[in-house]
This record gives structure tokens, sequence and C-alpha cells, in this order.
């Protein structure tokens, strides 16, 4: 068992590694055989005790040492350091305790002058991992005797907590696992240790609060299968791991299941049915019983796994300058000595595990504090770009109050002729190119690749870029907006009798029906409203139909519409039009064929949007769309972007008039430019707000790859007014966010 488990850790710590497989290692990592020597000593010893004492001293056993009078105690004992032997002599844990922040530190001061103090610092810490070795040890020998004698106890929860603890840990990581090596390592120290211990902690505290061993081992069971396939498919639909604020979704278990196909109900109803059977059958027979005997004990337990998870939490959240106390144990190694923040949720999880982003998203400050921001300095930035205004507005005679805006989101919108090797039979998007060829027009910057919708439209809305805040937000509806000061969006600036948003999906998705009433918009247009009729293209409600919601909801006024087409979403099974396929190198059948419905489905938005614009131009007011994919579909594999990385993250966009504009020039921006773009198109007065978002637009935008003088001015500008409405005191006044009306 030992061997068996341990070489699921040894593979844990491989995951990353290029070409990896299950079995790689197995011929020559399987057999650690570390601890034989050891064992076969004991056994020498035992035998050459025993030889010399039934031949030569019979009486001195008979009287003096009576094993065998207790002969299942000491058998207990002799296991129990057996393991302890195992555990002590695995290459594996001399690794870990050798890249421990005490004993880096213990070498690299004593290790020329070895005192005895010295030495008897180092004695203690070994003499301490021995005996908290041996004490889990003790409990998952008892544990394994409770299994085979029927009866469950305390040791049978610790040592069935540990094994799905490997297992969870294995099928988390792999779930997410790349071709990646960073600073010479697959994964660093600590991680696996880390995640193990918290997923103990968890399966543990079922235990104890259940106190039932096979109700919680069947729910224990469930929560390892429902981690492990959520996290796997998240990420290849998302190429992100598994997040706390993933956890919203259960409040719209229709809608989730829904995004990986019907048969998915099918797979859950039938586990349920079958996890349920077990336990109705066997709950009398199979080591019925409570776990804990003793309720004391059961609450200190409980208590125990409470004040570890406090500390935990507390040691993120107390860390200065993103630095933990070097006294903490192998957390602060973790934390401290690899500092990847910056490479995002992703790869922090798949080298610093999982359990550690989740930790860090949930103590990590929305956004890390400006040096510079006081009341005097926002005073200043708001004074700056009053006057900035003002020389803005000298050259614009219209007000955007008086034009119908239409953000249009095109959900998984992008060229694929811009993938690399992707062979499409006919171009499924010749007329939204068209389009794009006499319109403002070029590439846009996605902050996620197959997700992240909702953090789309946030941007576009308010004009506070993603790249500002910190690398651990995932959502930023759910765990941005609630805690802003005021939401800048551009659909405050119309009659709230004129603002509409269409989505038809789920109306709570990502808390949107909280976040549309409070900005006070008019109609919310969502999959629940009765009277939505149209028609579905692969299985999802069509841009026709969405456009056609539009041209119902247009009267004469000016207006404000915030739109989210579904069509182009996962799942892809759409047949249309029968002649265009498309494939990769390398793709099975079934993947080629998800790829030929997904242009197929392109195919059916660039017909669609060419007749809704055609519409529109007939329509006697001024109207503007601002049309843009979101993101890539997540269907593509890591190698379509190795030759240009930046491609997995950029999609088209079109900003188009049914009146004459200018054709302005921004080859590549973010999300949160499109508002000033729309003002400067519509040649609109701004705000101080949207004269800033103007200045970054022109001198500041991720288009520019090294910001120094005034466009680093400028980009720290909109770093103190984003954190004064995130996270700091809402020193802005709110004439800074008045654009003129007449």
């Amino acid at each position: 068992m030992y061997l068996f488990f341990s070489y699921i850790l040894d593979v844990s710590l491989k995951l990353n590694e290029k070409q990896f497989t299950f079995f790689k290692h197995l011929q020559y990592s399987f057999l650690k055989v570390d601890f034989i020597f050891y064992i076969v000593l004991i056994f020498l010893v035992a035998f050459v005790y025993h030889y010399l004492i039934s031949v030569f001293f019979s009486w001195f056993e008979k009287y003096l040492i009576p094993i065998s009078n207790d002969r299942e105690k000491y058998t207990f004992i002799f296991y129990a350091f057996s393991l302890t032997a195992f555990c002590l002599t695995d290459s594996k844990f001399f690794d870990a305790v050798m890249e421990t922040n005490f004993i880096t530190h213990f070498l690299k001061n004593n290790i020329l002058k070895l005192t005895i103090p010295n030495l008897l610092e180092l004695d203690i810490l070994i003499l301490i991992l021995i005996i908290f070795v041996f004490f889990i040890s003790c409990y998952i020998v008892k544990g394994i005797s409770e299994l085979e004698n029927n009866k469950p106890g305390v040791g049978l929860a610790i040592f069935s907590s540990v094994v799905f603890s490997i297992l969870l840990n294995y099928f988390l990581q792999y779930s997410i696992r790349a071709d990646l090596i960073i600073m010479e390592k697959y994964i660093f120290p600590g991680a696996t240790l880390f995640q193990i211990s918290i997923f103990f902690a968890i399966f543990l505290l079922l235990y104890s609060i259940i106190n039932e061993y096979l109700l919680a081992s069947i729910i224990n069971i469930l929560l390892l299968i429902g981690i492990s396939i959520s996290s796997y498919l998240k990420y290849q639909f998302r190429q992100e791991p598994l997040l706390p604020s993933d956890l919203s979704w259960l409040k719209n278990p229709v809608s989730l299941l829904g995004f990986v196909g019907v048969s998915s109900y099918l797979y859950v109803i039938v586990l349920l049915a079958l996890l349920f059977f077990i336990y109705w059958f066997f709950r009398g027979i199979l080591l019925y019983g409570k776990v804990f005997k003793i309720q004391l004990v059961r609450l200190v337990t409980i208590l125990l796994i409470l004040f570890f998870y406090i500390g935990v939490y507390y040691s993120f959240k107390n860390r200065q300058d993103g630095k933990m106390d070097e006294k903490i144990p192998v957390l602060a190694t973790l934390n401290n000595r690899y500092d990847i923040a910056w490479f995002g949720n992703t790869v922090n999880a798949q080298m610093k595990s999982n359990s550690y982003v989740w930790f860090s998203q949930l103590t990590s400050e929305l956004m890390y504090k400006p040096d510079k921001y006081s009341k005097s300095s926002m005073e200043k930035i708001e004074e700056k770009y009053r006057l900035k205004s003002i020389d803005i507005n000298k050259s614009r005679n219209q007000f955007i109050s008086e034009h119908t805006v239409i953000y249009v989101l095109s959900e998984s919108f992008s060229d694929p002729s811009r993938i690399e090797k992707v062979q499409v039979s006919s171009n499924p998007v010749k007329k939204i190119q068209e389009i794009k060829k006499n319109t403002t027009s070029g590439l846009m910057k996605s902050d996620g690749y197959g997700g992240g919708t909702a953090n789309m439209e946030f941007q576009t809305l308010t004009g506070l870029p993603m790249y500002n805040l910190s690398p651990s937000i995932s959502i930023l509806y759910t765990q941005v907006a609630p805690k802003m000061k005021y939401f800048p969006s551009i659909s405050n600036y119309f009659n709230p009798r004129n603002r509409d948003v269409i989505h038809v999906a789920s109306p709570s998705n990502y808390s949107r029906n909280v976040i549309y009433g409070n900005l006070k918009f008019n109609k919310f247009i969502h999959y629940g409203n009765k009277g939505n009729k149209g028609y579905n293209v692969g299985g999802n409600y069509s841009d026709d139909s969405t456009y056609r919601l539009i041209e119902e909801n247009l009267n004469k006024n000016s207006q404000f519409f915030s739109v989210i087409t579904i069509q182009n979403h996962t799942p892809w099974t759409e047949q249309n039009p029968i002649d265009m396929s498309a494939s990769y190198p390398g793709f099975s059948d079934g993947q080629n064929k998800s790829l030929s419905s997904y242009v197929r489905m392109l195919s059916q938005t660039d017909t669609a949007t060419q007749s809704f614009l055609e519409s529109l131009s007939k329509k006697d007011k001024k109207i503007t769309v601002v049309f843009y994919g979101d993101h890539l579909p997540g269907l593509y594999p890591e190698s379509a972007f190795k030759n240009n990385p930046e491609s997995q993250y950029q999609t088209d966009y079109f900003i188009w008039s049914n009146f004459d504009t200018p054709k302005l020039n921004y080859p590549l921006v973010n999300l949160s430019d499109f508002s000033a773009m729309v003002f400067e198109q519509t040649n609109s007065k701004v705000s101080p707000y949207y004269a800033l978002l103007t200045e970054v637009l022109k001198k500041a935008s991720v288009d520019k790859k090294a910001l120094e003088g005034e466009a680093q001015e400028i980009a720290d500008d909109l770093k103190m007014v984003e954190y004064d409405l995130i996270s700091g005191k809402g020193y802005l006044s709110k004439d800074f966010f008045k654009v003129p009306t007449n």
C-alpha cells in the first residue's frame, strides 16, 4: 500500500513534465526501496535477539520480557514503526524537509560552525518530525485494523482521509496539467504537501461532523469526483483552474450542466442513485457505527481542524508585501521563495497548487494601493482631467445622451484564420471582414481564453481595465462590483427608461440581475422572460433571434443596449451550412466535428450581423454599434499559439454607425477603451473621467509595449482612479463623472 500511494505522490510531482503519463516512471520509480535496508536491519536484530534469548536465555524471555503474552500490542507498534521508517527514509520526504526554510536557513548559517546548541536544535526538529510521523502512522495502522474488523473508528477516518486527500491532489492537479517548467521545477516545493494537508483536514472534518463512516465516505467520494471533473471541464473550456468564485454556479445547476451537454444530467443522476443504493443497502452491514465514540474527542478534533484553517487563512491574510512570516512551516517556503503571482491563477495553480490559489483569492486585496494615493493626489487628478475635458470638448458638438448606443458582445467570436494550422473549407466571416474594412475596427485584447464573458462586459461598461487589479481576481461582477464606491457605466448617461439588457441565458449568472438592477436598467430580457421566440443554432439561442429582440425594443428615443449573444457558446453541434467544415492537425474526429460546428455558427453570425446592420441603417435616428468577440472558444490546443502566444487572447471588434463618422485608427485596444472610442467616433463631449480614458486610449493602452514619461503618468492616473473607486476612500466627486448633456 505504501509503495502504491508513494508512487501516486511521486507522479504528482512530475505532472507538468513534458509527455507525462502515469506509467512513464513505473519501471524505475514505483519500487522505491529506500526503506528496505532499515527494515532488513530491524528483522535481523529481531531474529538475532529472538535466537539468542530462546536458545540460551529462555528464562529471560519467560520472566522479564513477556512479549508472547501481549503479541498483538507489540505487532501494532512494529507496524507503526515500520510505516514510520518507510516515510522517513523515502527520498520525497527527505527532499521536502531539505527544502523547508528552517533547514536552508540552518545550513546556510551554521554549516561552518556546528556547535552543540546548533546540533541540538537540529536534533529537536528531527525528533519532532519522527514523533509526528509516528503518531500519524499509529492511526493509519489502527485504521487498517478497524477496516479489517468492520468496526469504524477514528483511525479509519484518518486513514481514509489520507487516501482521499492523496487521490484528490493527484486528480485535481492532473486536470490542469501543462508542459510547464519554471525555475527548473515542475512544481514548487511544499505545494503538494500543503494541498494534501488542506484536503486531509476537509475530509476529516466531514467525518467528524457527520460521525457516520459510510455516509461520510460517500459524501467525501462525491466531493472528490465533483471537484476533479469540474476542474477538468473548466480547464478544457477556459484554460483556468477551479476557483472559489465558481461556487456561485451552484445556485444555477441547470445552467451549469447545460454547458457540458444534456448527457451530463444522466451521469449525475446515475452516480447519485448508485451511491444512494450503496448507502441504503450496506448502512447496517458495512462499517456500521459511530466514528467518534467519545464526544469530547470529536469536539476537540473539529476545533483543531478549524484552528488549522484559521491559521492558514491568517497566514495569507497577514502577508506583508506578499511575504509570510518565515517561521510558518511549508507555506512560507512555498509563498516567499517563488514570486510568480504575475503569471496569473492558472500557472500559480499548476506550480503552487489549486489550494494555494484558493487561499490567495480569498485573502488578497482587490487592488494594491498605489504609492501616491491620497486625497490631495485625487483632487489634483480630478482638476487635471477637468481641464483636459474642457480642451477636448472645444472640438466636439454632440452629446452621447442624444444617440442610441448598442454594445454587442458576440460570444466566442474570433476569426479562425488567425489561428495557425486551422484549415477551413470556406471563409465563415467574410461579411464581417468587409464591414471591418470600412469602419473603426481591429483586434481587442481579451482577458480570458474560452471564458470570462462577464469580465469583458464589466470592462466595456465601466472603462476600468482588469490589468490593474490583483491577479487573484477572477470574476469582477461578484468580487469587485459589490465593493465599488461608484459604478461608472456608460449606461448612466441615458434615461433609465431607455436602458435595456438582452442576454438570453440565466439572469442570475454572475449576479447579473443584481448588477443590472443597481444600474437601473429598465428591461432585462433573458431566457426566463415569457414570449421570447426565436430559433436555436447549435443548441443555443441564435444571434439572428437576439438581433430581432433589439429591433423589437428600439423606439424613437435615444437608447442604450447592453447585448450578450449566446449562439457560439459551447456545446458546438451545428450542421448548417453543411458544406462548411474545419480541421486542425492532430485533432480527433470528435474535435474536428466540434471545430466544424463552430465555424458554421460563425458563418451564421456573419450573415445575421450584416442583415442587422442593414436594417439599422434605415432607422431614423443616430445609432452606433460596438461589436466585439469576448474571447476565443476553448477549442484550440496550446500548440496552436506556440509561434504567436498573443493570438490566444485577441478577438475581433468594429464600431459601426448608421451616419457619417470618421474611421478611427486603433488596431489593438483593450475592452476598457471602447467607451472612449464611442465618444470619439460620435464626436460627443466627455466628462473628466472619459477625458482620462481618452488619454489612456491614445497614449497608454495595451498597444503600447513600454510606457514612460507622460504615458506612464496617464496609466498611473487611471490606476489611482480605479483604486479610489474599488478599494480606496472614494475621494472623487460626482462631477468627475458628469458628461455635458446640452
